[in-house]
């Protein structure tokens, strides 16, 4: 190749194949561990279980076994420990039972824990479902109700049945999207740190010479002199150039929203850098980290960062993250439609701005009314991508729908109510 050759890239098709490559990275398998700590009040006075055995709905055969009992304890009878809660997870122990299979068999798999015995027909078993039970990389302590067909449960109470106690845990990688995105945020953020590391002794000194600035040279002080006055002119003129610029509105509104979105880009900006920063990630972190816990616990949270099946659609997370009573959907319908109408500000530019409002629009309202108005969110749709149809408030009609008549119903019989009291009021006094 020539010193002075050229490669021509297209962005968009080297963006392209970035993506697909990343969808189509391999996700890796998932992990569930399950360590067996005791089984408490078994059915058999004298036989004592030989191991714990774990299958799941579609392993095809695959069963893993701990080995016997540790011990027996000492203040239950007929009840065994298997080990202690402490083992790691790195290593499988003798307690510990570890199913490799891919993440999305597992989340929605039926797991048997079966307590053996030398005779097959003593066997006790359990069963739960994983994503009923626990979340991807989270642990629960569970107790699981023991049953067999050998067990005498007659003489039982419901407080001696025989139970499984263990510790389970489900292991997994994030989808391969989310996983780019965490593997570049890091490392932006160690660009950051390191820039912040290397100027932030700079940045102090420049600060403070500035801060120190006016005992330095006391001569900056006679500034103030013209810069009061003008000051106090300007505020005085403030109400005359509000006056003039409302006067003026069909020329200066493009002005001041070309400045206004100029000031929200330089705002954004400067907010993203700081929340790279340290103390930055420290803030946000202390704000977020409850809503996004309470988020990943959910089905679409789970669906979202790891790969537990089909990614949600759009509207499903939507719905996953909009409010679901009365108040809270009246507030973001009515958000919906103000934005939805902001294209009559600017009556040529907003119907482009309407173009890219209408499919938000459409996942919005469908993912707060699509059980009571399965076709509305094609209205709002249409309704954004027509011209001059935006003056209708499709979100705020979904509303209506939904509680409109429950709302009518209740003022009905407060009127009906309200009615009978007084013919009931005038009655007694007719008596008198």
């Amino acid at each position: 190749m020539a010193p002075n050759a050229t490669i021509q890239m297209d962005p968009i098709q080297t963006t392209t194949k970035v993506a697909k490559a990343i969808m189509a990275a391999p996700t890796g398998n998932g992990r569930l561990i399950a360590t067996i700590l005791s089984a408490y009040d078994l059915p058999y006075d004298t036989a004592v279980p030989t191991s714990v055995t774990l299958s799941y709905t579609d392993d095809g055969g695959n069963i893993v076994s701990t080995g016997p009992p540790a011990a027996k304890h000492k203040d239950h009878a007929n009840s065994y420990k298997f080990g202690s809660a402490n083992s790691q997870t790195s290593a499988a122990g003798p307690n510990q039972l570890v199913l490799d299979a891919p993440l999305p068999s597992l989340f929605d798999a039926e797991l048997t824990f079966t307590l053996t015995y030398a005779d097959a027909k003593k066997n006790l078993t359990s069963k739960c479902v994983v994503k009923k039970t626990l979340r991807v990389n989270e642990t629960q302590w569970l107790i699981l109700n023991l049953d067999g067909k050998g067990a005498s449960s007659a003489s039982k109470s419901a407080e001696d049945k025989p139970t499984l106690r263990l510790k389970l845990r489900l292991e997994g990688p994030y989808r391969p999207e989310i996983s780019a995105l965490i593997h570049m945020f890091d490392g932006w953020f160690n660009v950051v740190d390191a820039v912040t590391d290397t100027t932030g002794g700079v940045t102090k000194n420049v600060v403070g010479g500035i801060a120190d600035v006016p005992n330095k040279v006391p001569a900056l002080k006679l500034l103030l002199l013209p810069g009061v006055p003008l000051t106090a002119v300007g505020v005085v003129a403030a109400p005359i150039v509000i006056g003039l610029l409302i006067v003026g509105m069909p020329v200066f509104l493009p002005i001041f929203m070309a400045l206004l979105s100029a000031l929200l880009v330089v705002g954004a900006l400067g907010s993203g850098l700081y929340l790279s920063t340290r103390d930055g990630r420290t803030r946000i972190q202390h704000i977020t980290e409850p809503s996004y816990q309470t988020f990943l616990m959910t089905t679409t949270g789970q669906r979202i960062v790891y790969n537990v099946g089909p990614r949600p659609s759009p509207q499903a997370l939507a719905h996953a993250v909009l409010p679901e009573g009365m108040f809270g959907k009246l507030f973001v319908s009515l958000a919906v439609d103000f934005i939805g109408s902001m294209s009559y500000l600017l009556p040529v530019v907003g119907e482009g701005f309407d173009v890219a409002w209408a499919p938000m629009s459409m996942i919005l309202v469908g993912a707060m009314y699509d059980e009571s108005s399965p076709n509305l969110k094609y209205v709002a749709l249409m309704e954004e991508l027509l011209p001059f149809t935006d003056i209708v408030p499709s979100a705020t009609l979904g509303w209506m729908k939904e509680y409109g008549p429950a709302l009518i119903d209740e003022g009905r019989k407060r009127i009906e109510g309200n009615a009978a009291g007084r013919v009931n009021r005038n009655r007694v006094v007719a008596t008198r």
